[in-house]
């Protein structure tokens, strides 16, 4: 019995993958660079909790990748040089710079690494971080009282200011990252449609929703060469500089970019957007941030649910 096999038995590995695991041969490895590093791979692969043959055909093509780079090298085939980080970053970086899938080789080294070495070091695994959830959506009980403060504004600048932010972040879903820069030459029309350019990150034109148009041409026409929050500022901080200036009555709401773009994107899902168009119009990458609010979206009745369900493919 071939000795990849009993070590992969020994290992625990079943039958069949410790047999595909003895007869493996990489595509793009030259025959006489296998015969030297394939001791190495092999005794790497069985030592690893493998699950099913996908996953282990991804692990074995990596080792003979790396293993081959580093006896190319002059690196001893000893785990604990080769799998160290930074001869796994350089393998990367350099040995793999111009292979697309780098990404993964990186990848599952950084996974593989620690299984497989005692002194590498290899840095714990950080504790996992709660994904960030969206802000709370307005209520419309406090939309009507945000409404009512933003015209009670003592100031010119401070009434611009509040109009801006909220006809942006309720028309057109656009918080701190964005709204504080959009100027008049960023509204435009497009078909019969009100749209806002905004640029980094995630570069795009909203479609404004109809009943924001009308506040947002108005700021547009009246901003001359500032943004329509008023001022050329391009801070980062902007817009929660502006809302903290802002006077709000006790127990009114606080302005908050930040929760006037979810409450835009609770609007969309209750109107049926979808979410692919919901997504790019929120300069998203996908929509998972989107289901921190899907619990906030209003039912539909179930006969109106059966029906779009039944019809979805026509």
């Amino acid at each position: 019995m071939p000795q990849a096999t009993r070590r992969a038995r020994e290992s625990g590995v079943n039958d069949e993958i410790a047999l595909r695991i003895a007869s493996y041969r990489p595509r793009n490895v030259e025959s006489t660079n296998w015969s030297a590093i394939q001791p190495f791979v092999l005794d790497c692969a069985v030592r690893l909790p493998l699950n099913g043959w996908a996953s282990t055909i991804r692990v074995l093509r990596v080792l003979a990748q790396l293993a081959a780079w580093a006896a190319g090298e002059g690196l001893p085939l000893d785990p604990e040089v080769v799998l160290d980080p930074d001869t796994v970053e350089r393998f990367t970086e350099v040995g793999a710079n111009d292979d697309r899938s780098r990404a993964t080789y990186r990848s599952v080294l950084r996974r593989v690494g620690p299984l497989l070495t005692e002194r590498a070091p290899w840095e714990p695994k950080p504790m996992a971080v709660a994904r960030r959830q969206v802000a709370l959506p307005y209520s419309a009980r406090e939309l009507d009282q945000l409404r009512l403060d933003v015209g009670r504004q003592a100031t010119q600048a401070r009434l611009r200011a509040a109009r801006a932010l909220v006809a942006l972040g309720l028309g057109a879903g656009l918080d701190g990252r964005w709204v504080t820069r959009v100027g008049a030459r960023d509204v435009a029309r497009r078909g019969g449609v009100v749209v806002v350019r905004v640029g980094e990150p995630s570069p795009r034109a909203v479609p404004v929703l109809g009943s924001w148009e009308n506040e947002i041409l108005e700021l547009a026409g009246t901003a001359g060469d500032q943004f329509l929050v008023g001022g050329r500022s391009t801070s980062r901080n902007r817009a929660s500089a502006l809302a903290a200036s802002l006077v709000v009555p006790p127990g009114h709401p606080r302005l908050s970019a930040s929760r006037l773009r979810s409450t835009w994107l609770l609007w969309h899902l209750n109107a049926g957007t979808r979410l692919p168009e919901l997504a790019a119009a929120a300069g998203l990458k996908g929509a998972t941030v989107l289901s921190d609010l899907l619990a906030l979206v209003t039912s539909m009745p179930e006969a109106e649910s059966d029906f779009m369900l039944r019809e979805a493919s026509r």
